[in-house]
C-alpha cells in the first residue's frame, strides 16, 4: 500500500510541477482581506484586526497593522508581519521564511511543521 501511495505522490509531483513553473512570475492567485492564496504574489497588507493567512508558493507578503495571528502553508513564501503579543504563528510546508515583530512586549506562540521552514524575529 505504501508503494502505491509513494507512486501516486511522485506522479502528482511530476504532473503539477510544470504547471506551477508555468505560473511563476505571473502572480496568479487571489487576495481577500488579509488572506493571500496563489503563486508569486507580492503585497503589503494591513491586517486590520484580521488573522493573516498565506497559502501557495513564491509569495512575498508584508503584513502591517494589528495582526492577531498568522497561518502559512506552501513552498518558498517570504512573510514579514507585525503581531499582537502572544499571537499564534503556524507554518507548514517547505522553505517558508517568516520574520516577525510584536507590537508591544512578548513573543508569538510558534508552531512549525514541514521541511526547512524558518520563523525568526526581525532584526
Amino acid at each position: 500500500m505504501f508503494r502505491h501511495a509513494a507512486t501516486a505522490l511522485a506522479l502528482g509531483l511530476i504532473v503539477t510541477t510544470p504547471l506551477l513553473a508555468a505560473q511563476r512570475g505571473q502572480g496568479a492567485g487571489t487576495r481577500a482581506g488579509s488572506s493571500v492564496n496563489g503563486v508569486d504574489q507580492a503585497h503589503e497588507i494591513d491586517c486590520g484586526g484580521r488573522p493573516a493567512e498565506v497559502s501557495g508558493s513564491g509569495n512575498r507578503i508584508n503584513f502591517t497593522g494589528d495582526c492577531p495571528g498568522l497561518t502559512v502553508n506552501g513552498v518558498d513564501n517570504q512573510i514579514g508581519i507585525i503581531l499582537r503579543p502572544g499571537a499564534p504563528i503556524s507554518v507548514s510546508g517547505v522553505e517558508n521564511v517568516v520574520t516577525w515583530r510584536v507590537s508591544g512586549t512578548g513573543k508569538p506562540k510558534v508552531s512549525v511543521q514541514g521541511v526547512d521552514n524558518r520563523v525568526r524575529p526581525a532584526s
